[in-house]
């Protein structure tokens, strides 16, 4: 009888300790976890970082801005001149039917 309550106990007490044990086993994991996951975006926002200072540096030369000052802004050079081709909009554009829009087919049948 002695004997069954020893190994009950050591039993127990086993159990105990490897419950004891899996908790903060588990949030280590779990922080490892996050850590993993936080150095990835960190690294990603390094590779970001890189290209966004390639493109400052580009921005800072002179021969950039005269580019990007031509291409959005429409600036010239002085003694240039700048011009602006307007397309009509495709497909026909619907008419008021009246004077002066009376085409000529219409002129007839009135």
């Amino acid at each position: 009888m002695r004997r069954l309550t020893v190994v009950a106990v050591v039993i127990l007490v086993v159990l105990g300790a490897v419950l004891a044990g899996s908790f903060p086993a588990r949030q280590i994991l779990a922080q490892r976890r996050a850590t993993a996951e936080a150095q990835a975006r960190i690294d990603g926002l390094g590779v970001d970082i890189g290209h966004l200072q390639g493109r400052v540096d580009a921005l800072e030369q002179p021969e950039e801005i005269k580019r990007l000052a031509r291409d959005k802004l429409d600036l010239v050079e002085p003694g240039q001149e700048s011009y602006r081709v307007i397309f009509p909009p495709s497909g026909a554009v619907p008419l008021p039917r009246g004077w002066p829009f009376v085409l000529p087919a219409d002129a007839g049948g009135g």
